[in-house]
């Protein structure tokens, strides 16, 4: 198949391909064997791909035991590819930049999120806050062990008394002198994951327990409530001037199992071995955050990509993410310094 035929072509959601093309392209091993073009190894340099939504450029693509089978004539029109496979993608020096992220209503009403690496997400993160409405500077610490925070080893430390974190069935929230500040208020009357706090027998007794948050079932919700249209809560009033002044760092470790949907996922794997850690930074939360993986590791991948269903067998590189509120650049850039994707598919899947 002519590469050229996707000048034009409509990327679901991403729009018309604008450009597609390489500065350098080698390959061998060309055969046409049972109406399939094959190519034993095919390596691309100074590659970009741009639609109005997505811009991808690579230092270097190498593809190795590429086989195409094209649609037949009548369908080329709508979809160029019956299926494509390969034996291994090897990509160095990329950089992927979405102009908006995906949302997650994209994945639909019964979409079924599946976060069980959160499970086993250990690690901590460190905030300051600049001028704080709690007076001053602030500074919080967050402790995550597998997968939970507990309230009652957090609090805001600033000039004076430090005030505690919690989570009553309003929201998350933070005890100042001047009284209880809303950080994220609940809109839905169970929230899945919360362990709201306790109090004492009496009526308005002081909390003797500040509650916790189990990541997995509570991320799965509010992306599963995203989708439908019903948010499971929202920030506080003081929250987003807050994030604006907040700088964040820190080092996670996830866990092992499938982070996606049921059709979009990938499956990490290698904890024991240490991989998967994240480093996390934010020079303000409100604008931009990075992730990091200098080790990632997967096992296998399911997605689809032009309308034809996917997988891949193990993934493993140095990858970073970065996340942009509007105005702030890209809304999602990926880079890959290194990226290896090991028996890769594409097919209609009939």
């Amino acid at each position: 198949m002519d590469m050229r035929q996707l000048q034009g072509f409509t990327l679901p959601g991403l729009g018309t391909v604008q450009a597609l093309q390489a500065e350098v392209v080698e390959l061998s091993g060309l055969a046409l064997r049972d109406g399939a073009w094959r190519l034993g190894r095919l390596l691309l340099r100074g590659v970009e791909l741009r639609t109005p939504a997505l811009a991808l450029r690579a230092a270097q693509v190498l593809l190795r035991g590429l086989s195409v089978v094209p649609a037949p004539p009548g369908d080329a029109a709508a979809q160029p590819l019956r299926a494509l496979s390969l034996d291994a993608l090897e990509v160095q020096d990329a950089q992927l930049e979405l102009a908006r992220a995906p949302s997650p209503a994209a994945a639909g009403e019964q979409a079924q999120w599946q976060l069980d690496a959160l499970a086993g997400l250990d690690g901590r993160l460190q905030m300051h806050i600049d001028d704080a409405a709690w007076i001053v500077d602030a500074e919080v610490g967050v402790a995550i062990q597998g997968g939970r925070i507990d309230f009652n080893r957090m609090s805001v430390e600033h000039i004076g008394p430090d005030s505690p974190m919690g989570v009553s069935h309003m929201g998350i929230y933070a005890d100042s002198p001047a009284g209880r500040d809303y950080l994220y208020q609940f809109t839905l009357p169970h929230v899945p994951g919360v362990r709201f706090e306790q109090r004492g027998s009496l009526f308005g007794a002081r909390v003797t327990d500040r509650g916790s948050l189990e990541l997995q079932p509570f991320v799965e919700s509010l992306l599963h409530n995203a989708g439908c249209g019903t948010p499971q809560g929202r920030p506080g009033r003081n929250a987003a001037p807050a994030l604006q002044r907040t700088r964040v760092s820190g080092e996670l470790s996830l866990g092992d199992g499938v982070m996606g949907t049921r059709t979009q996922q990938v499956e990490l794997a290698g904890r024991a071995q240490g991989r998967n850690r994240v480093g996390l930074s934010a020079a303000s939360l409100g604008r931009q955050i990075v992730l990091r993986l200098p080790d990632l590791w997967a096992a296998r991948a399911l997605f689809s990509l032009a309308g034809l269903q996917g997988g891949s067998g193990a993934i493993t590189g140095t990858v970073s993410v970065t996340a942009s509120a509007p105005g702030n650049g890209p809304a999602l850039r990926l880079a890959a310094e290194r990226l290896s994707v090991e028996a890769v598919r594409l097919d209609s899947g009939a």
